[in-house]
């Protein structure tokens, strides 16, 4: 950040920006200012936080009910515990219009003597789009990755209650404050990012289901109900041996999103014992098959992903857990 000559408007107390910055948050009375770009600063909401105290709870809660981390909670100490609001554009896009796609499908015939014959065939489907979708995206251009994914889902399950930051007294701002990172997007920038957005995931999803798009005639209307959002994040640095490792929490209800965790020795068992069973799979599951070359292959590559992929894990010297997988407490 760059010190400038900007103070706020409500308090006087001098203001940092970058020469992005769009709306700058005074950190003493909680005002929202506004330094450049197309904003309304009555359409800011924030969404309170838990504070620090109840974070750290949150995380010793967390340790007693992990299996791994309850063994080694003796050896755990909390080196750091940060909190900040990180700013996203919230808005309900329209999108509409018409697929038309191929898929390559497996049809199957068994004849007169019993015997099955396959062959695949190229099937073409066309789907109506029409519906309204709740977007949520950054409104910063460098985004801190690990976590930020994870926050947006946990939002988008919760839908927790904000509240307009310009109807905040001095006082609340001072029970609830943290440090808010600069919005470096304004609204004009969000609705078009949020129609082209709308867009991509109509595109990802068919593209996902299909083998060929063929025809994509998709239109998103203007964004409606646009607010900008001020999400708490809250991030918990604890040391183990040697290593530094962090847990993620949703600051409105202490929710961990994700996490980095040691990798003891009984995880490493388990991943090892699962890169033994994908080399069995490999090796039997190419002997019970040897008369069908299909399945014969799909289970030397199957059986060789699952030894690849648990092998790696077992090389790893931490573990990455997310809420998304229902993993985390």
């Amino acid at each position: 950040m760059e010190e400038s000559g900007f103070k706020c408007e409500r308090c006087g107390a001098p203001l940092e920006v970058s020469p992005e910055t769009i709306v700058a948050v005074c950190p003493y009375c909680g005002f929202p200012n506004h330094i450049s770009g197309n904003l309304k600063t009555e359409g800011i909401f924030i969404v309170p936080s838990l504070d620090k105290n109840a974070i750290a709870k949150a995380f010793w809660d967390r340790v007693e009910h992990d299996f791994d981390l309850r063994r080694i909670k003796e050896d755990i100490q909390v080196a750091d515990i940060e909190g900040h609001y990180a700013p996203y554009w919230n808005g309900k896009v329209h999108v509409y219009g018409t697929v038309r796609y191929m898929k390559r499908e497996e049809e199957c015939h068994t004849d007169s003597k019993g015997n099955t014959h396959c062959h695949t065939v190229e099937r073409h489907y066309t789907e109506r789009v029409d519906e309204n979708m709740r977007l949520l995206g950054s409104a910063r251009r460098q985004v801190k990755s690990f976590g930020v994914d994870d926050l947006v889902t946990h939002f988008s399950k919760t839908l927790p209650e904000g509240k307009r930051l310009l109807d905040l007294g001095e006082g609340e701002w001072g029970r609830i404050k943290l440090e808010i990172l600069n919005t470096e997007m304004d609204e004009k920038h969000a609705v078009l990012t949020m129609r082209e957005d709308a867009i991509d995931i109509i595109r990802n999803r068919f593209l996902a289901k299909s083998d060929r798009i063929e025809r994509f005639d998709i239109h998103a209307d203007e964004p409606q109900d646009v607010k900008l959002l001020l999400l708490p994040m809250w991030t918990v640095y604890y040391r183990y041996g040697d290593s530094i490792f962090h847990v993620v929490f949703a600051g409105w209800d202490g929710r961990g999103v994700a996490a980095t965790e040691p990798m003891n020795l009984f995880r490493r068992a388990q991943y090892l014992a699962g890169s033994g069973v994908g080399i069995l799979v490999a090796s039997f599951g190419a002997a019970a098959f040897s008369h069908s070359s299909v399945f014969a292959v799909l289970a030397m590559g199957g059986g060789a992903a699952l030894s690849w992929f648990m092998g790696g894990r077992a090389l790893e010297g931490q573990r990455v857990e997310r809420e998304r997988k229902g993993i985390l407490r």
